[in-house]
């Protein structure tokens, strides 16, 4: 009897033992964060920085999420975007799609973010969360798209998540209202409102033409063989040109013109790469695309089937404005002797072939190979009707008439190509540079020639241009820019009379991009060497400065559009019309001080996003008159 009692006392004790141990279980399970949460709204070009050792006030606070709606205009063919915050004081997961999730850490907050758009009836509404990368001074900055649906959030840090609609040809004009709702769960329980935000996109009876057919010339170099790099796969291979059509696709919505082909080995020497410090440096060199063997008999063949791929390729995208072929002229050397010219023909050209009688591979030597190999090339072209699109690229010549005795002499070897250069010494049109075509002056260069730059452009046959590189520091594309120079980029443009934009950038990635874009600050500013980065997926991670160099495209073809439809009206009612556009957005209009550093950005240009909405306004109410 006694062992009886026991045994059931024994019963009890474990049973209350393990409810007790469930009940405590259930009780951190079913627990609610204590944690405090905003949500807001901020416009499409708004970047957001954390610093993890300065400590965020609730006035930091307020402002980033005092914004609770926000009226969106779009034409058809464009987008329409903006930026969802929400931030708390403990950490939280944020998700962008219905997917369960559970943090590796233990419990967390989940805020699942979700967008409708009310009787809208196209495309889903997009969203992305917004990555953070540190820029030169070691402040978290907003840059990245990211391609995951969720990510994890410190306390007292904001994330973002980019909104985006994209209004199709067939949309119908009118209001349409949106709403951003974010729900809170954690571990078990059921979802929770925590808040929503308002929005609402007015579609406008107006049509952009397609990116392929934009005015704006746009020419952003490709940089594919760091793309092969990155990815770990075969220079050239099916592997790889399957990655690059999601790069080219990338560009071709951006209405990119031009396609960079490199015809000689490391023409820009690695960008001097094997000067950096130990811990930084970067291999930046590029390949040529075309594949050269030398035959028992001692005659050359060459394969240029991976340059035709690539040049088909972009064509079918929409990339047809021009082919820039880069390793012919001014190949880049240096003082120190480690990157100088195999052969006797007077430039840097490095043309390695496959010697079928030694079975090595060796570099052209002999000045009469290298001039076959460039007749061969332009014959090639001829062949393939793309030689009107050829042009042959110098990239900041240093020397003038060095460079005028390299091009006439590639002049009397192939008469047929045309020529473009990238400069920054003005000198190279006002002492006249004979057969180049088309100019790429540097900002610097232009402010410093304003006064005379519509005779300078009208010296020059073809395209006028201008570009940014590492300098200057304003307006540019940096990770430390303000979004709204990436925007403003197009309209500066359009104002000078230039027929395009010019970067050197698109992939040319450090070694590590997504954990540190900084390199060889601060000559080079984080994010100068790209506009988008590489995903694991196979395709780019866009980026904030990506989209707002968009917006700013698309600005500049409404713009081109009001002036065509206005163009019946006279001369001096167009020129008001752009006055009074340009009126919003540029504040000094003698860019000679665009070269002063001790002017303030917002004294030149508007840093205020509502300037540019209602310049963007102002077109669509002329365009539908």
């Amino acid at each position: 009897m006694k062992r009886q009692i026991f045994i059931l006392v024994l019963f009890i004790c474990s049973w209350f033992a393990s409810g007790q141990q469930a009940m405590e279980t259930n009780s951190r399970v079913t627990q609610r964060s204590s944690g405090k949460y905003l949500i807001g709204i901020k416009e499409e070009s708004y970047k957001y920085s954390f610093n993890r050792g300065t400590a965020f006030s609730k006035a930091d606070m307020d402002e980033l999420c005092d914004v609770k709606e926000i009226k969106l205009t779009a034409p058809k063919r464009g987008f329409a975007a903006f930026q969802a915050v929400v931030m708390a004081d403990v950490p939280f997961v944020t998700c962008v799609n219905g997917d369960a999730r559970f943090d590796k850490s233990g419990p967390m907050d989940v805020i699942r973010v979700e967008t409708t758009l009310e009787d809208w009836e196209y495309s889903p509404v997009e969203m992305n969360l917004v990555g953070l990368i540190q820029d030169d001074d070691g402040v978290l900055k907003a840059d990245l798209l990211l391609q995951q649906a969720s990510v994890n959030t410190d306390a007292n840090q904001a994330r973002l998540v980019w909104i985006e609609v994209k209004v199709p040809e067939t949309a119908k004009a009118g209001v349409y209202r949106g709403d951003v709702k974010f729900c809170r769960h954690r571990m078990f329980e059921s979802e929770e409102l925590l808040g929503h935000l308002d929005f609402s996109l007015q579609v406008e009876n107006v049509t952009l033409p397609a990116p392929g057919n934009y005015r704006f010339y746009l020419d952003l170099w490709q940089h594919n063989s760091n793309i092969a790099r990155k990815y770990d796969v075969e220079l050239w291979s099916d592997e790889h040109f399957a990655i690059i059509e999601n790069y080219v696709k990338s560009l071709a919505d951006l209405g990119q013109k031009a396609i960079t082909v490199i015809a000689s080995e490391i023409s820009w020497s690695g960008q001097a790469s094997h000067r950096d410090r130990r811990d930084e440096m970067a291999d930046l060199f590029e390949y040529s695309m075309i594949r050269v063997e030398k035959d028992q008999d001692g005659s050359f063949r060459y394969d240029y089937s991976a340059m035709d791929r690539y040049i088909n390729l972009c064509m079918g995208h929409g990339i047809r404005g021009e082919i820039e072929v880069f390793g012919l002229i001014n190949i880049w050397q240096f003082e120190d002797g480690e990157y100088t010219s195999p052969s006797d023909f007077g430039d840097g050209i490095r043309i390695r072939y496959y010697d079928h009688k030694t079975q090595s591979y060796r570099f052209m030597s002999h000045s009469n190979d290298v001039e076959d190999y460039i007749k061969n090339l332009e014959e090639h072209f001829k062949e393939k009707s793309w030689i009107d699109l050829v042009r042959v690229v110098a990239d900041e010549p240093a020397d003038l008439d060095l460079y005028q005795k390299r091009l006439d002499k590639l002049r009397k070897i192939a008469p047929d190509f045309s020529y473009k250069m990238a400069l920054n010494h003005m000198e190279m049109i006002e002492k006249g540079i004979s057969n180049v075509k088309d100019f790429v002056p540097i900002l610097p260069v232009v402010a410093d020639h304003w006064n005379n730059i519509d005779h300078v452009k009208s010296c020059v046959p073809g395209r006028f241009l201008w570009y940014v590189c590492c300098g200057p520091d304003r307006p540019n594309t940096f990770i430390r820019s303000p979004l709204l120079e990436a925007r403003f980029i197009p309209l500066l443009t359009a104002y000078m009379g230039f027929d395009g934009f010019l970067r050197w950038n698109y992939t040319v990635w450090p070694e590590n991009p997504l954990t540190r874009i900084s390199y060889r600050a601060p000559v080079w500013k984080a994010g100068d060497t790209n506009f988008v980065y590489p995903g694991r997926s196979g395709k780019p991670v866009l980026t904030l400065r990506y989209k707002n160099l968009l917006r700013g495209i698309q600005d500049h073809e409404t713009l081109q559009m009001a002036k065509e439809k206005m163009s019946g009206q006279g001369k001096e009612r167009v020129n008001e019309m752009l006055g009074n556009y340009f009126n919003f957005i540029i504040r000094e209009k003698n860019l000679t001080f665009y070269n002063s550093e001790k002017r303030a950005s917002n004294s030149l240009y508007s840093l205020d996003y509502s300037d540019y909405t209602k310049g963007q306004a102002y077109l669509f109410e002329i365009l539908e008159e």
